[in-house]
């Protein structure tokens, strides 16, 4: 019987190290997964190559409309494009894709993420369609030029990476806790597994130190360069032709479109992709799958 409780007494031991072990090889590995990402996305953006404006280039059509309104501006002028050639209509808040066949990447972007049905509440594919990477990269070669505060699609990688050191670093903190306490239930190294538990809070701590990285908005010398455009080209007289060839008003309404004025039809395409106001009636339930719905 003796050496029954001495085996069940053994059994337990090596059960509540298990447990400790367990909880505190959790702590380390949480944070030492959510610091290498966290540390590589903050190198991809201190890393990013930033250059000047190439002389003699003029921005085009995506670029004024990235530095006038970011990506969601870049997505509503492709959109206003296809809508002035006759490749989409929007009628009633209903945005149809009349013709899929995409004429560059960024319209390839807004037809992935539309599709080719009558679609709906489009404001909610917006924040979706504004992260693509025909449209990031709109932005990342504007930031290549210094024209851009950081890559966007760099910086929202490092935002993300941020978010996830620092719950893990809470994680972290509340495993070491129940480590700590499995240790001393079970006269475990109690003193060891705290002072483990305190160097990885620590490592974790230090590892979430940076600089900064960048805003994703646009610089000083975006801001200059968007002026000058202007005051060489301003609304009226920059007509730029688009993927069909616009010519005239039509031309003239989508350089306006790229600056984000919209009017008439590219009016109602602006409502139709604009989140509704806090007094809209938009039930915000999606359409059934007869009106192209999610």
């Amino acid at each position: 019987m003796q050496g029954a409780g001495r085996r069940v007494s053994v059994s337990g031991a090596e059960g509540g190290a298990v447990a400790w072990g367990v909880l505190l090889g959790l702590c380390c590995v949480v944070t030492g997964v959510a610091g290498w990402f966290f540390r590589r996305a903050y190198r991809r953006c201190a890393e990013a190559p930033v250059g000047a404006w190439p002389e003699g280039v003029e921005l085009g059509l995506y670029e004024v409309a990235f530095l006038s309104g970011r990506g969601e501006y870049v997505a509503r002028t492709a959109m206003a494009s296809m809508l002035l050639g006759g490749r989409l209509s929007v009628r009633d808040r209903v945005v149809t894709i009349t013709d899929p066949v995409p004429r560059d990447v960024v319209e390839a972007a807004v037809i992935g993420v539309l599709g080719v049905r009558p679609r709906r509440r489009v404001w909610r594919r917006m924040d979706r369609l504004v992260r693509r990477p025909a449209i990031d990269a709109v932005g990342d070669r504007l930031a290549q030029w210094g024209l851009v505060d950081g890559s966007p699609s760099r910086v929202r990688a490092f935002d993300a990476a941020d978010f996830l050191l620092w719950v893990a670093h809470w994680v972290s903190g509340l495993l070491g806790v129940a480590a700590v306490a499995v240790a001393a239930a079970q006269d475990g190294p109690v003193w060891v597994v705290l002072a483990v538990v305190v160097v990885v809070m620590v490592a974790g701590a230090r590892a979430h130190r940076h600089e900064g990285v960048g805003s994703g908005w646009l610089s000083e010398a975006g801001r200059a360069a968007l002026a000058a455009h202007e005051a060489r080209l301003p609304s009226g007289v920059w007509a730029p032709e688009g993927n069909d060839g616009l010519r005239g008003e039509a031309a003239v309404r989508l350089g306006k479109a790229a600056r984000g004025w919209m009017y008439d039809e590219l009016g109602r395409l602006e409502d139709a992709t604009r989140w509704p106001s806090s007094g809209s009636t938009d039930p915000g339930y999606d359409d059934p799958p007869g009106l192209g719905g999610l």
